[in-house]
């Protein structure tokens, strides 16, 4: 006889158990002070009527103990206490649940710890606490309760461990303790639960090994563990429980490859291992389990074929196999699964044509088999699925038409056949497949014209058949497409008008004609697509002006209209399209000035209005676009000064105002703009200096600003650029010398100066830019000797310092430059002979050019070395003795000019070898 539990023992269960049947009890005497009448009366009767519940969910006996629990008045029961408004406050059951055999608490409230005297509950076989908020861990007096043969735990909020008392449970069938927060790993005392049945520990967070022991559950029908840690291999063990139905191992960290052992399980119907770090070959075993009807391996690293056994499983409605590594053909055998549903071989190295035995699979309603590398041509036996609701064959390596057959299709919402090398027309057929929602034949080698047909699918909501070589109009037809949201025909070679019927698409939000040879003007009709979001028509061929109607689009966010022929000025209406966030009108015929009311579109960070005929001035009101990031108003008409409101878009990354007309000079407050990257302003006609403020541009990589008119120095500011690798300052007025701070520029590849009356000498400091390429000071009033440290430059391909007033003689450090191609020293003041040093970088050289200086020496013989030559320009200097006979080996040259020297001897007969030579002047 079971013994009867102490009273603080039970007093902890009574309270555990109350505060689920009465859950009234816990409100205060304040709130229920401040209750009506009514409402009392409802709370007793509530409370009354709790209890005589959980008394009929007892057994007999228990309900034997509770005889004077009927319809009279609750507060004269046994165990029940009472208020002076018969409102129930106590219950006291002491030793009264001591034969308790089944409690179910089950979808209630109760957030508290299961309390360690449960395990004082001898008689209970039953107890259901699933579906509640119950917290801390599972108490290891559970193992007490050796009658318990169904343990329900699961939906609550347990932590800690699963305790290994649980091996105690010898009697238990049933143990659920899924959708908790359980940790640590299974214990290997579950193996002595040898009556268990179901055994469902699924959606916690276990983690280490399944404990071989669970092979000795040899009752299972039912083992869920997904939707853990749990790593190691599927143990062997497995296979030794032959009951099973459901195994169910999936989303956990499981290595190791798939035991063959698993082909003992023949009452398998599910086998669930998908989302693990599986890997090696599917077992050939697995076509001994002729019971299964849902076969899931996807997500895997497994490698190897498909095994030709799986056609054994006939009763087989689900196979996902997709994202593993498999590879091979996809069996012929495949066919023989009859009762196939599901099909799902997507993501994987497959290869070999599709068998023409999946067209025996007339059940099935999904075929995945996207993302292979599968060849050959869509069989027409794909047209006997007429089951089908999805077939996705894309990026593969199909080729040939898409057959009629596919017409057959009636029940088919998505067909998913881009990304291949698909050819032939798109068959008239197509417009059969009037469930149709989802189209996708885009990025594959289909021509002719888009089907007419194609207006029979009123349920399409996505059209891409973009990435193709398509030819013809764009059929009136697509304009019933009510349904469609997404139509994209770009990358084709589409011609004619875009159809005023487009306008019926009220749903579309994406519409992409680009890169077609399009005509005709922009139908004012687009403006009725007021659902859109997206609208490219660049790279066209399209005329007339941008409709005033585009201003109804509202929900606008990218309007792409570059690289046409469109003319006519911007229109106001642009301003309320207040979404926008990309505008592209560049390469176009439009005139007029920007339209002020640009300022509006306070979303935009994309405005390219470049390679126009824009003319006016910049709109203050530009100023107002705060999220720009790239700014593109280059090669305009545009005049006037740059506004200084430009200081307000904080977020500019690149702003590009070249080949215009702007004068005035440049605004400090471009130094305002600390996000920029690069800075173009050339081919203007700006004056003034270069402002300091610039040093403030501390992410800025080109600067460009040549062809202008400013003036004055450049600014020691410019140092602090230190992201800088291109400065183009040249053909300018600039005056001053350079600044030693250009030593600071380290990752400047380009530095050009040329064309302007910058004076001094060249500072030592150009030596530290070590990644510079090419360096132009040539045209100025430079002076000085050309310093040893441009040596340093070893990336340097070519140096332009002619046209100035250098002296000294050429540094024998010119030729630690072994990537120079080009050498421009010409007229200057230089002395001395031309360095030794110089065969040393003859390697790349194409051009050298050291005319009009005052070179003394003779010519070396080593300049016959420069294979690569084809410009030498020595004229003008005092050099003197033999033109070398080497010369003849520059098999490359076209100008050879040495005149004006005072070379002696004969001309050596090698000259005659130079047969690409086509100006010579030795006189």
């Amino acid at each position: 006889m079971a013994s009867v539990p102490n009273f603080q023992a039970v007093h902890s269960i009574i309270i555990f158990v109350f505060v689920i049947i009465i859950p009234f009890v816990s409100s205060s005497d304040s709130s229920i002070a401040c209750a009506s009448p009514s409402t009392q009366k409802f709370a007793k009767e509530s409370d009354a009527d709790a209890l005589l519940m959980w008394k009929a969910s007892l057994d007999s006996q228990s309900q034997s103990h509770l005889s004077s629990w009927n319809e009279s008045s609750h507060c004269t029961w046994v165990g029940i206490g009472c208020n002076e408004a018969s409102e129930i406050t106590n219950l006291n059951l002491i030793g009264d649940l001591s034969r308790l055999a089944s409690l179910n608490v089950s979808i209630n409230q109760l957030s508290r710890r299961i309390p360690s005297e449960f395990g004082m509950l001898r008689s209970l076989i039953d107890i259901d606490l699933s579906i509640n908020n119950l917290t801390g861990s599972i108490p290891t007096s559970i193992g007490n309760l050796e009658n318990l043969i169904q343990h329900d735990l699961s939906m609550n909020n347990l932590t800690g461990s699963i305790p290994t008392s649980i091996g105690n449970l010898r009697n238990i069938t049933t143990l659920y303790l899924h959708h908790n927060s359980l940790s640590g790993s299974i214990p290997q005392e579950v193996g002595m639960l040898r009556s268990l049945t179901d055994l469902a520990l699924s959606t916690n967070n276990l983690s280490g090994s399944i404990p071989i022991s669970i092979g000795n559950l040899r009752n299972l029908t039912t083992l869920y563990l997904h939707h853990n840690s749990l790593t190691g291999s599927i143990p062997q063990e497995v296979g030794m429980l032959r009951s099973l139905t459901d195994l169910a191992l999936s989303t956990n960290n499981l290595s190791g490859s798939i035991p063959a052992s698993i082909g003992n399980l023949r009452n398998l119907t599910t086998l669930y291992l998908h989302h693990n770090s599986l890997t090696g070959s599917i077992p050939q075993e697995v076509g001994m389990l002729r019971s299964l009807t849902d076969l899931a391996l996807s997500t895997n690293n497994l490698s190897g074929s498909i095994p030709a056994s799986i056609g054994y499983l006939r009763n087989l409605t689900t196979l996902y196999l997709h994202h593993n590594s498999l590879s091979g053909s996809i069996p012929q055998e495949v066919g023989m699964l009859r009762s196939l549903s599901d099909l799902a071989l997507s993501t994987n190295n497959l290869s070999g044509s599709i068998p023409a035995s999946i067209g025996y699979l007339r059940n099935l309603t999904t075929l995945y088999l996207h993302h292979n590398s599968l060849s050959g041509s869509i069989p027409q036996e794909v047209g006997m699925l007429r089951s089908l609701t999805d077939l996705e064959l894309s990026t593969n390596n199909l080729t040939g038409s898409i057959p009629t057959s596919i017409g057959n299709l009636r029940n088919l919402t998505t067909l998913y056949l881009h990304h291949n090398s698909l050819s032939g027309s798109i068959p008239q057929e197509v417009g059969m497949l009037r469930s149709l929602t989802d189209l996708a034949l885009s990025t594959n080698n289909l021509s002719g014209s888009i089907p007419a047909s194609i207006g029979n699918l009123r349920n399409l909501t996505t059209l891409y058949l973009h990435h193709n070589s398509l030819s013809g109009s764009i059929p009136q037809e697509v304009g019933m497409l009510r349904s469609l949201t997404d139509l994209a025909l770009s990358t084709n070679n589409l011609s004619g008008s875009i159809p005023a019927s487009i306008g019926y698409l009220r749903n579309l939000t994406t519409l992409y004609l680009h890169h077609n040879s399009l005509s005709g003007s922009i139908p004012q009709e687009v403006g009725m697509l007021k659902s859109l979001t997206d609208l490219a028509l660049s790279t066209n061929n399209l005329s007339g002006s941008i409709p005033a109607s585009i201003g109804y689009l509202r929900n606008l966010t990218t309007l792409y209209l570059h690289h046409n022929s469109l003319s006519g000025s911007i229109p106001q209406e642009v301003g309320m399209l207040r979404s926008l966030t990309d505008l592209e009108l560049s390469t176009n015929n439009l005139t007029g000035s920007i339209p002020t009311s640009i300022g509006n579109l306070r979303n935009l960070t994309t405005l390219y209005l470049h390679h126009n005929s824009l003319s006016g001035s910049i709109p203050q009101e530009v100023g107002m676009l705060r999220s720009l990031t790239d700014l593109a108003l280059s090669t305009n008409n545009l005049s006037g000064s740059i506004p200084a409101s430009i200081g307000n878009l904080r977020n500019l990354t690149t702003l590009y105002l070249h080949h215009n007309s702007l004068s005035g000079s440049i605004p400090q407050e471009v130094g305002m703009l600390r996000s920029l990257t690069d800075l173009e302003l050339s081919m203007n006609n700006l004056t003034g200096s270069i402002p300091t403020s610039i040093g403030n541009l501390r992410n800025l990589t080109t600067l460009y600003l040549h062809h202008n008119s400013l003036s004055g120095s450049i600014p020691q500011e410019v140092g602090t650029l230190r992201s800088l690798t291109d400065l183009e300052l040249s053909t300018n007025n600039l005056t001053g010398s350079i600044p030693t701070s250009i030593g600071n520029l380290r990752n400047l590849t380009t530095l050009y100066l040329f064309e302007n009356s910058l004076s001094g000498s060249i500072p030592q400091e150009v030596g530290m830019l070590r990644s510079l390429t090419d360096i132009a000071l040539s045209t100025n009033n430079l002076s000085g000797s050309i310093p040893a440290s441009i040596g340093n430059l070893r990336n340097l391909t070519t140096l332009y310092v002619y046209k100035n007033t250098l002296s000294g003689s050429i540094p024998q450090e010119v030729g630690m430059l072994r990537s120079l191609t080009e050498l421009d020293l010409s007229e200057n003041n230089l002395t001395g002979s031309i360095p030794a040093s110089i065969k040393k970088i003859l390697e790349n050289l194409t051009l050298i050019q050291l005319f009009e200086n005052s070179l003394s020496g003779s010519i070396p013989q080593e300049v016959g070395m420069v294979r690569s030559l084809t410009t030498l320009e020595l004229y003008m200097n005092n050099l003197t003795g033999s033109i070398p006979a080497s010369i003849g080996n520059l098999r490359n040259l076209t100008t050879l000019y040495l005149y004006k020297n005072t070379l002696s001897g004969s001309i050596p007969q090698e000259v005659e070898m130079l047969r690409s030579l086509t100006e010579l002047d030795l006189s």
